[in-house]
């Protein structure tokens, strides 16, 4: 393992080329929206932009992300080739979503993400399950008098029955040996918990200043921007900062300390520490580095091996243990006390535009997805990128929404089947009384309809079938002949079955003056107003400067009519 000092060179010199993604100001160029959406002019998508495809090696699925510092943060659904699929924005609450995923809950497929109120390097909230019709069904909560759960971690297990649920504690704190000695200092304890899904009732408890001193730390207070100062209870010195939890098949749970840079081996029973990998007191000898890594997951486990993924981050925005980030599978030996890397997952350059690092490091969150065919799938957090590679790391997927200012936590590939509870979104244009119909129809969240079926009419209750096409990624356009007064379409899966119908809707034809100005799909979007003669000849109401003196006459009179009344009552 190379030591640290010797990077700190390599890293000056890389910092030129490096992206800071949380300081950055995001914009509508750094991050685009998508093409607006006719059927649904509220929705001001983020634009996931595929850079790399291939189509024969692609896992298949839905994409899963929550992106924020964002036009509209909030969870969203994918394809692979890009298209939206399901926006929640303001769908499922104003808080900040994380971790947005597939989970079981209740004998099926269920959604679960975190929603919470953001802090600096954390927040305060809950986890929250919806059905497949994007309803929430059940708020899951921390207890034990602590603070409400934090967003690294809400992890369902056990078919859903519960979930490992992350907490920051601040506590009061001797913090005399870290040079605060004028009074008590405020330290940050890392929680995790084991909850029930059903209740909140919690099952298991873990404290990191019950096992692990704050002397393990590679963050002292005030030296980062998430590492907190220690003098107040706001700003408490996060010495261990835990990023992810998770349980084994034979019970034991494993942790993840950023702050520590170590990966933790807990004992279900006593909350003893097995083993740490990492740190200043690892358990093993390795042959890779890592350090403020995130989303460790066990893969298998059985007497002598214990399989692993993390994401290694390599870098917090101020120290690093190497040039890139990249995800990692790690094989240890519980009796050799040997730590092999097995795989590692690297960014496949070039990643975006104008993208010729070679590389891509990430100051801060991420993830790493082995998926049911073995492929890799990554997010890369403080980057707004994610990443498919194989098993043996070729690489099959890449794609960004954003070049700067965005984050998000996590992304995932699932399989997924939705109904949403709302109907199709129908508009219809036509240039003139006598021009064909535009349609453009979407279904946000419906993930089961293949082709839409055309109506139109002179009135609502006489429609009659126009035609079908097959559906075309979030919103599919479609040119009817002839022109419609009133509109519907109907949503069909791939069997024939219809799914739901749009309301019945008017086409909207423009006025002559404007139409003048269009072409048979739609009108040219307005970026101000008309000009000032214009202006005027079409507000006539209000008032000319004459006018105004008899405004203020009037409006003299009604004050002494109130006056009066108030008197005579």
């Amino acid at each position: 393992m190379a030591p640290r000092s010797t990077l700190v060179s390599l890293f000056l010199a890389l910092s030129a080329n490096l992206q800071n993604f949380v300081d950055a100001q995001a914009t509508n160029e750094t991050v685009p929206i998508a093409a607006p959406f006719l059927s649904r002019p509220d929705i001001d998508s983020i634009a996931l932009n595929i850079t790399r495809h291939n189509d024969s090696l692609i896992s298949p699925g839905y994409i899963f992300m929550a992106p924020y510092q964002v036009t509209q943060a909030g969870p969203y659904l994918f394809d692979n080739t890009g298209n939206l699929v399901w926006t929640g924005f303001a769908i499922s609450g104003p808080a900040s979503s994380h971790d947005f995923r597939v989970c079981e809950w209740n004998g099926s497929d269920h959604l679960c993400m975190y929603q919470g109120n953001q802090e600096l390097g954390y927040a305060r909230g809950h986890g929250i399950i919806m059905d497949n019709q994007f309803q929430i069904v059940k708020s899951v909560q921390t207890g034990g008098g602590l603070p409400p759960a934090d967003q690294h971690d809400f992890n369902t297990i056990n078919n859903g029955n519960q979930a490992l649920m992350t907490i920051f504690h601040p506590l009061q704190y001797d913090l005399t040996a870290y040079n605060i000695s004028n009074g008590q200092g405020y330290i940050m304890e890392g929680v995790f918990q084991e909850v029930d899904t059903m209740t909140s009732e919690v099952l298991f408890e873990w404290r990191s200043l019950s096992h692990v001193d704050p002397s393990e730390s590679y963050v002292l207070p005030n030296t980062t921007d998430v590492s907190g100062n220690g003098l107040t209870k706001d700003t408490p010195w996060d010495y261990f900062h835990i990023n992810a939890v998770d349980k084994s098949v034979d019970g034991d749970y494993l942790i993840s300390s950023r702050h520590t840079e170590t990966i933790y081996k807990i004992n279900s029973t006593d909350g003893s520490i097995i083993w740490q990998l990492g740190g200043k007191n690892s358990d093993f000898q390795q042959d890779f580095n890592f350090s403020y890594q995130h989303d460790v997951r066990f893969l298998s486990e059985n007497s002598t091996t214990t399989t692993i993924s993390f994401f290694d981050n390599a870098y917090n925005g101020f120290n690093g243990s190497a040039l890139f980030s990249e995800g990692k599978v790690v094989a240890i030996n519980n009796s050799t006390m040997n730590a092999t890397l097995l795989q590692a997952f690297p960014n496949p350059a070039p990643f975006g535009p104008n993208d010729t690092s070679g590389g891509l490091v990430s100051a801060s969150q991420g993830n790493l997805q082995i998926l049911p065919n073995g492929n890799a799938f990554l997010g890369w957090g403080s980057n707004a990128f994610i990443s498919e590679s194989t098993a043996d790391g070729t690489p099959v997927l890449s794609a960004y929404f954003a070049t700067t200012g965005a984050l998000h936590y996590r992304a995932y590939k699932f399989n997924f089947t939705s109904y949403p509870t709302d109907v199709p979104a129908l508009y219809t244009y036509a240039q003139n009384d006598s021009a064909p119909t535009a349609f453009y129809v979407s279904w946000n969240g419906a993930t089961e309809v293949t082709s839409w079926v055309y109506y139109g009419g002179s009135s609502a209750t006489d429609m009659k079938k126009l035609g079908t096409s097959p559906k075309n990624g979030f919103e599919t356009i479609s040119t009817q002949a002839g022109y419609q007064n009133f509109t519907m379409v109907e949503a069909v899966a791939s069997n024939g079955t219809g799914l739901a119908n749009s309301s019945v809707i008017n086409t909207f034809v423009p006025g002559a003056q404007l139409s003048a100005k269009c072409n048979s799909m739609q009108c040219p979007m307005t970026g101000s107003f008309s000009s000032a003669t214009q202006l005027q000849n079409t507000t006539s109401t209000i008032p000319s400067a004459a006018d105004k003196v008899t405004v203020t006459q009037w409006s003299a009179l009604f004050g002494v009519v109130v006056i009066m009344v108030g008197f005579w009552r």
